[in-house]
């Protein structure tokens, strides 16, 4: 796993200039996680948590393997009814 961050201001939200290239080649396949400004207490609580960020890559893991949980075809409809 790699993990870079780097805050910016977005002057065009379709495009984002780092100030460093990051190790990739490409075509690559990478998974970004974007957040805003006003989330960064809550994000850095997540970042720094030891447990919730095994949660997450378990998660990543599952849904990776399509092994995590399936809803039900009611949930499915509360979620996307919404």
């Amino acid at each position: 796993m790699y993990a870079y961050k780097e805050i910016l201001t977005l002057d065009n939200p379709q495009q984002i200039n780092l100030s460093q290239p990051l190790p990739f080649l490409k075509g690559k396949k990478v998974e970004i996680l974007i957040i805003v400004e006003d989330d960064i207490d809550e994000t850095d609580y997540i970042l720094q948590n030891k447990v919730l960020m095994q949660q997450i890559a378990l998660s990543q893991q599952t849904h990776q393997q399509q092994t995590g949980y399936q809803p039900t075809a009611e949930e499915l409809h509360e979620i996307v009814g919404i």
